[in-house]
């Protein structure tokens, strides 16, 4: 999460949208504090307004029983297809949750565990061996709807022509348990959280880079920061990418990862207010969805025809914008080619002289759309931005992507198998990506850390 402010307009730069809020409350409540005496939750309805190049327009409603009738209407005869289609997802989620999400995660002797021994009967209903392209297009006659389904592989970073079709819990939680906002943006989430640390004794050093882990025995104690100042711990724990902590914090001799998830180009726009017709929440699809999702496996920046997302908080937050004006967050899938220069000086980018081509080429295309903003001032966030800010491997979003039927079996642990005392939390963790998941993955090392506590 985080927050930029121009033009009189605020941007958050990470989520903008907040899924199963009950896992932020469970972590307020851990901590002795309810989530609404820090943060106003609102829902999101439409939750996502859809848009095809032939003109045709779907506005997602945020209750599930109302999206279905809607896609009826939308659509005739897929209907009762979507109601089906998330009772299924509804019934992986119920399967999996306790085992892939909410607690930690062994690989694959995790189905042999006697706790988990329930699952094995009912494994092929998680739908291992298919990918999420290829259930949605069983499922649904109209490519609109398979490719508003189809779409939900990107939350976590990969394509929905190579995840397995287990994936199908990411849009029964957006849609079966509703789309949220933070008034004030999501980054309030973030400053309530330093709130109940400071109040709870935490100290909290910013701007400082870390620029190794200190390991004395084979344990982490400690960490050096970039002035040369040790500070010495029992314990470490690393939310920047496990790989880059691996590679550049610890100095392991690794080869790089190449399952990589998307990284993004993102636009943040203050334009002059103007009805467009659009939601909080927009999508404009590709023309050639397969094409855009080869170019973030294998290219070096987006197409011309990429699908794009905008998000205009200030659309529901007067808060976000003077009155004359709005905040645009506009995000396309990219491939992970940023570099982080301080990491590897030799490295060479693909970003390099080429941001602000490719940004009017996302303003070409939703001008594609008649949707043409008067933009008063733009900042443009590239992958290089990403991997320098976030420590992110190559910008990637979320560390290794989902596109493997193995993929989860694979994701790091929290607990560090090349250090003790070391501890991995984030989207590039398990659980995986995204703001319910990276939540759960703090919890997850929290409740592992303090058990070793009294071994």
């Amino acid at each position: 999460m985080g927050r930029i402010t121009f033009d009189g307009c605020v941007f958050d730069t990470g989520p903008t949208l907040i899924t199963m809020p009950f896992v932020l409350e469970h972590f307020f409540q851990s901590v002795g504090a309810l989530l609404q005496d820090y943060v106003t939750l609102e829902r999101v309805d439409p939750a996502c307004q859809y848009r095809w190049s032939d003109g045709s327009q779907f506005d997602l409603p945020f209750d599930a029983n109302d999206a279905c009738d809607a896609i009826e209407r939308f659509s005739r005869g897929e209907g009762a297809s979507v109601r089906q289609y998330l009772d299924d997802a509804r019934e992986i989620y119920e399967l999996t949750k306790d085992v892939f999400i909410f607690s930690p995660f062994d690989g694959f002797r995790e189905f042999f565990k006697k706790k988990n021994l329930h699952m094995l009967p009912k494994l092929h209903r998680l739908r291992f061996t298919k990918t999420l392209h290829d259930v949605h297009s069983s499922m649904f006659r109209d490519p609109r709807v398979v490719q508003l389904f189809d779409r939900f592989a990107t939350y976590n970073g990969s394509s929905p022509y190579l995840a397995p079709a287990t994936l199908m819990v990411i849009p029964w939680v957006e849609i079966g348990l509703g789309a949220w906002y933070v008034r004030g943006g999501i980054y309030s989430i973030a400053e309530a959280i330093t709130k109940i640390a400071l109040e709870r004794g935490v100290r909290i050093h910013l701007h400082q880079g870390v620029s190794s882990i200190t390991v004395e025995r084979g344990r982490a104690s400690g960490v050096v920061l970039d002035d040369d100042t040790s500070i010495r711990a029992d314990h470490v724990i690393s939310n920047a990418d496990v790989f880059t902590t691996r590679k550049h914090l610890l100095g392991l001799d690794i080869a790089d990862p190449n399952d990589l998830s998307c990284s993004g180009l993102v636009l943040l726009m203050s334009t002059e207010r103007a009805d467009l017709g659009l939601a909080h929440h927009n999508v404009l699809f590709s023309d050639d969805y397969p094409g855009e999702f080869e170019t973030i496996l294998h290219g070096n920046r987006p197409r011309r025809d990429s699908t794009i997302y905008i998000s205009r908080s200030a659309h529901v937050d007067e808060t976000q914008a003077p009155s004359d004006r709005e905040n645009w967050f506009v995000l396309i899938n990219a491939p992970p080619r940023g570099v982080n220069v301080s990491q590897d000086p030799t490295s060479t980018s693909a970003w390099r002289g080429h941001s602000e081509a490719q940004a009017q080429l996302v303003i070409d295309r939703m001008a594609d759309f008649g949707i043409r903003p008067s933009i008063r001032h733009m900042e443009i966030r590239t992958p290089d931005l990403m991997a320098s800010q976030w420590s992110s491997h190559k910008g990637a979003l979320y560390g290794s992507s989902s596109n493997s039927m193995f993929s989860a079996f694979l994701r790091p642990r929290q607990r560090s198998s090349d250090v003790k005392n070391l501890w991995y939390v984030g989207g590039s963790a398990h659980p995986g990506g995204g703001v319910p998941l990276v939540a759960t993955s703090g919890m997850i090392a929290a409740e592992l850390l303090l058990s070793t506590l009294s071994e």
